[in-house]
């Protein structure tokens, strides 16, 4: 388990984030490993939300070694898919945390560790002064719109738990088991595709037939 010395707070800390985890959890070379990657030193470079998925499961890696635990090949990339991904349902995301608990890792601080790739750019570029010929993939408006959903929609998730946890205690309520679910859907009322912001912000467009220069309206 990670020592209560090193997490007196749980976000905040001096220095870039991608440091003070590095120190937390031992992960030798890890801001040099991302300079290397995103410039590809050593082959293709690699884009910040490659980089942000690689940063994350080595958090998770070395938060079970920590901890002592003993996990199978990939079960810790497993990890952090369960904890992070958009389609795991709360009931499995609740199931991975306790397991981790059961492993002595603490969760609440690895939680609080988990990087996003605005914490792998601004490392990148403000505290390391990194830049690289190609930028097609780098921070866009579209990944910092997802980023912002799927911030509220953990958040949503996390109210609405709280608030049937405190009505059950308090014998408003009764419920077996439960999960609770956030379906975001986004619909063109002119085509009627129905999707998740995810497909439409990765795809950039619905069924709509996409005006062009001549057909967009001075």
């Amino acid at each position: 388990m990670v020592s209560s010395e090193r997490t007196t707070s749980r976000r905040g800390g001096r220095g870039p984030k991608i440091e003070r985890i590095a120190e937390r959890y031992d992960i030798a070379g890890l801001g040099d490993d991302l300079v290397e990657a995103w410039v590809g030193e050593s082959g293709e470079q690699r884009s910040l939300r490659e980089l942000e998925t690689d940063v994350n499961k080595r958090l998770v890696r070395a938060a079970l070694d920590q901890a002592g635990a003993h996990v199978l090949d990939g079960e810790a990339d497993n990890f952090y898919r369960l904890l992070t991904s958009d389609d795991v349902t709360a009931g499995s995301r609740t199931a991975a945390r306790n397991s981790l608990r059961e492993k002595g890792v603490d969760v609440d601080q690895l939680a609080a560790d988990i990087v996003s790739y605005q914490s792998v750019y601004n490392y990148l570029k403000r505290h390391r002064n990194v830049e690289r010929e190609s930028t097609d993939d780098d921070q866009t408006a579209a990944e910092s719109g997802l980023d912002t959903i799927r911030k509220l929609r953990s958040r949503l998730r996390t109210v609405t738990t709280d608030v049937i946890d405190r009505l059950v205690n308090a014998n408003a309520v009764f419920i077996g088991s439960y999960e609770v679910d956030v379906d975001i859907r986004v619909t063109c009322t002119d085509c009627e595709t129905r999707m998740t912001p995810t497909a439409l912000l990765s795809s950039g467009h619905c069924n709509c037939e996409r005006p062009t220069d001549d057909t967009v309206d001075e």
